[in-house]
């Protein structure tokens, strides 16, 4: 499955070969979510290909398969860490990490509740170039004041998962929290905000 201008997801029984000048993410879901087939999987991977330049540090909130962190990674992020109160994730998001030739030295997945456990948030700290939180709307709401502190200064704070009728409650919800939301993208009744 080809999203936007440079990545393709293959499934890792896929032996296809790689169109050129696409970044190739290969995945094995397994009982977790997030195979790029969702629309707010499609949403986030293309503004993470819009906005990673290089050598970002890069955080995953509710991280299931992986799928974002480890796209950040295949384009060019330095590091990524991810987080999912899902123990399940921890290893599928590491063996679609190693599917994809990205070891432990780069990525770390941790399970916990960042919205609950203030320890977990002290530990993954700040400095991240860029928070994505792909999850549901009262989540967002609930990251939105938690988030910033993770933040270098100009990161950036991407979050999905935002269903059509809730798209302006969390909006308002971020604009209140300081954030400026920079872009706003939208596909079958879902909505991604870029914020800064």
């Amino acid at each position: 499955m080809e999203i936007g201008d440079r990545l393709i997801v293959i499934p890792e029984w896929e032996s296809a070969g790689v169109p050129e000048g696409r970044v190739a993410l290969r995945l094995n879901p397994g009982l977790t979510f997030g195979t790029g087939s969702h629309a707010t999987t499609r949403l986030c991977l293309t503004a993470l290909e819009k906005t990673i330049r290089g050598g970002e540090r890069v955080l995953d909130l509710g991280c299931g398969s992986g799928i974002l962190s480890i796209a950040a990674l295949k384009l060019g992020a330095a590091s990524a860490a991810a987080v999912d109160i899902d123990d399940k994730c921890r290893d599928v998001a590491y063996e679609n990490a190693a599917l994809n030739g990205i070891g432990q030295d780069t990525y770390t997945v941790r399970i916990g509740d960042v919205l609950g456990d203030a320890v977990l948030r002290a530990d993954l700290g700040g400095g991240w170039q860029m928070v994505v939180a792909n999850i549901v709307a009262d989540v967002i709401i609930g990251l939105s004041p938690l988030v910033r502190p993770m933040l270098a200064p100009g990161g950036l704070f991407l979050c999905s998962g935002i269903i059509d009728d809730r798209a302006q409650e969390v909006a308002d919800r971020l604009r209140e929290n300081g954030w400026e939301i920079l872009e706003t993208r939208s596909a079958e009744g879902w909505f991604s905000y870029l914020c800064r």
